[in-house]
């Protein structure tokens, strides 16, 4: 567990969410996960392609959701996140990766049970 690093930032430019995070890819009776930590959530499908084309389906919602409803700042404390910053200048910080698998039964289940590799993905959603 000493080699993996996860990272997330999360940000606003120009109107747009800016994501950066470290996805961890596993199989699980034949079906590929794409999995974030750092925002418990996750895509699957047969092929990766299909599992990212999830997992991005799920994130764009997740920011969708929780901009209409005005909750992204108490969900990411939820999750573990720290907030800082003003209301129009927040600084978004992501539970370590430590606290995470401590915390976070799939992401302890995956590190400890699963053979599995991470990227680092970055994408923007207009909201």
């Amino acid at each position: 567990m000493s080699s993996l690093h996860l990272t997330a930032d999360l940000g606003f430019k120009n109107e747009k969410y800016h994501v950066g995070l470290s996805l961890v890819e596993f199989e699980e009776d034949n079906v590929t996960i794409i999995y974030s930590p750092a925002l418990d959530l996750s895509g699957y499908g047969y092929t990766q392609s299909e599992a990212k084309q999830s997992f991005w389906e799920a994130l764009h919602e997740f920011f969708r959701y929780t901009n209409n409803k005005k909750t992204l700042d108490k969900v990411l404390k939820e999750l573990g996140w720290d907030i800082k910053g003003s209301k129009k200048k927040p600084k978004f910080n992501p539970p370590k990766d430590s606290d995470l698998v401590s915390i976070n039964p799939l992401y302890n289940e995956i590190v400890n049970n699963k053979s599995y590799k991470v990227s680092r993905e970055d994408v923007e959603f207009a909201y």
